[in-house]
């Protein structure tokens, strides 16, 4: 790690829809809160302890990144988890994806910004391109104004981790699935990872 105060590495700031919609006024692009946070705020409640807060943006915005929080510490994650200062100049492609955002080296982190790709008006799977959705159709505004990634596509990337919050993440938000989002994911996990085992409750 460069540069970190290792005393404050993993402090998160409590999560305040409010207040990340305000800093974002200015980041003229897409962004959606992602993970397992975008989930309560679909099903309108908590329903577990989170530690951090995704955000989703697309790559080609990044520079917006840089622009909104001018004078805040912006690091990138290596595919090795290391953090490294993400200077203005620097423009992160494949694999690096996530960028990690506070106020200064003392403050908690913001949240970690994810880097989404997409070709035209698609939203693009990184793990598997042949994975997309029109980007119209990737966000929906839950309580309160807050953009949130659709819960298809937060299972699917959770699908691929199955830690034990993303086995409850999934448990919980299934039932609450429409038949199309629930026929979106199913296609998505047989087309990345047949024999997945969400697919086989699903179809169950």
């Amino acid at each position: 790690m460069i540069g970190l105060d290792y005393g404050n590495l993993w402090r998160w700031e409590d999560f305040d829809p409010s207040r990340l919609s305000s800093l974002m006024r200015s980041f003229h692009a897409l962004w959606w809160v992602a993970g397992g946070r975008a989930l309560d705020l679909w099903m309108g409640r908590q329903t577990r302890a989170h530690q951090d807060v995704d955000v989703a943006v697309l790559r080609a915005d990044q520079k917006q990144l840089h622009e909104t929080f001018g004078g805040w510490e912006l690091y990138y994650a290596t595919p090795d988890h290391r953090l490294v200062p993400y200077r203005s100049e620097c423009w992160l492609e494949v694999p690096l994806h996530g960028v990690w955002v506070r106020p200064a080296s003392d403050a908690p982190w913001l949240c970690e910004f994810l880097l989404n790709e997409h070709e035209d008006q698609q939203w693009v799977y990184r793990r598997n391109p042949a994975v997309r959705m029109p980007l119209a159709e990737v966000g929906v505004t839950a309580l309160g104004g807050v953009p949130i990634l659709v819960p298809e596509i937060v299972l699917l990337y959770k699908a691929h981790e199955l830690t034990e919050k993303d086995e409850a993440d999934f448990r919980i938000a299934l039932p609450h699935l429409t038949p199309s989002r629930k026929a979106w994911l199913l296609e998505a996990l047989d087309e990345t990872t047949p024999d997945h085992p969400w697919a086989r409750r699903m179809r169950g």
